[in-house]
């Protein structure tokens, strides 16, 4: 995304306004993370971070309010002329001095101002950042959450995802994303889903249509986005394959580096699917808590298999 982007989308809630540097604002932003240059400031430049945002608050203003308007160029022009170099905010409704605006200027990079403090600032800016530049794919499936606890379910068209994620809303679990769903890596490793927008809401039942989830079950039974936590495969009951009994294998899926428990569910006539999504979700849950039933059965099963052997 580029600096216009920031500008356009967030100008209101983060109180933006452009000062200076007309032409940098189609310089990429390339990184969540953003940098404060008190150091650069100073004459220290090992490690510096001219790739990222670089934020002006009260301490730094005021140490280059310090300098002379000579020393004052000099610093921001070492700053700011690396090619790699985006943009510039003040915070707290600072008023820029002469150097910057000359500079920043003759540069051709954003200057740009905020009446938000540094802190709040930051925070707010890294989390939009983190989620606008997160690497993302989009894959076929259907994406709930089932007891807080993110579910995506995959399978073949046709095999009752859709009907199976209308029964859990109407249990009153939350929908998210039908069909096309955009999985996102954000920091920390975590994936979250999310439907693209032209289908926000919208779920296609076969025999009846697109239905509006938001407008028939209330805004209550939605979400607009979920944690990816676990994927429950639906396929057609064969029965010549080995489905899990025990639950001691773990199995996962992997999606932009990280890897996601992933558990298959045969799919057959008189099976309440949704019940057993609901059942699969919060034995997720107890095994995220480190319990797993079968073991703890195991255990038992050893401690009996030692006292009768004694």
């Amino acid at each position: 995304m580029d600096v216009d982007t920031l500008l356009k989308e967030k100008s209101k809630d983060f109180k933006l306004e452009l000062l200076t540097g007309y032409g940098g604002l189609n310089r990429k932003i390339t990184v969540p993370d953003v940098n404060r240059p008190g150091l650069g400031f100073t004459g220290f430049f090992e490690h510096f971070s001219y790739e990222r945002t670089q934020i002006i608050g009260t301490s730094e203003y005021t140490y280059l309010k310090h300098l002379d308007y000579k020393a004052q160029t000099k610093i921001l022009n070492k700053i700011f002329s690396h090619e790699n170099a985006v943009c510039c905010i003040l915070t707290r409704g600072l008023e820029p001095t002469e150097a910057m605006m000359k500079i920043f200027a003759d540069l051709n990079i954003s200057l740009l101002r905020t009446k938000l403090s540094s802190s709040s600032f930051i925070g707010d800016l890294i989390y939009y950042l983190d989620k606008k530049l997160a690497p993302s794919i989009k894959i076929h499936g259907v994406m709930t959450n089932v007891y807080c606890l993110g579910i995506l379910l995959v399978g073949k068209s046709a095999i009752g995802k859709s009907e199976c994620a209308l029964e859990l809303i109407k249990k009153g679990h939350k929908f998210v994303a039908d069909d096309v769903i955009n999985i996102r890596k954000r920091s920390g490793r975590s994936l979250v889903g999310s439907s693209i927008e032209i289908v926000k809401h919208l779920i296609e039942v076969r025999g009846i249509g697109i239905v509006n989830i938001k407008d028939l079950f209330g805004i209550g039974n939605i979400l607009d986005e979920s944690r990816v936590e676990l994927v429950i495969k639906l396929e057609e009951w064969d029965p010549l394959k080995k489905y899990e009994r025990m639950g001691l294998d773990e199995h996962y899926t992997e999606f932009l580096g990280v890897k996601v428990p992933e558990i298959t569910i045969p799919v057959a006539p008189g099976r309440n699917l949704a019940g057993l999504v609901e059942v699969a979700s919060l034995n997720q849950r107890l095994k995220n808590k480190g319990y797993s039933t079968m073991k703890d059965l195991s255990g038992k099963l050893q401690k009996e298999i030692n006292k009768n052997s004694l």
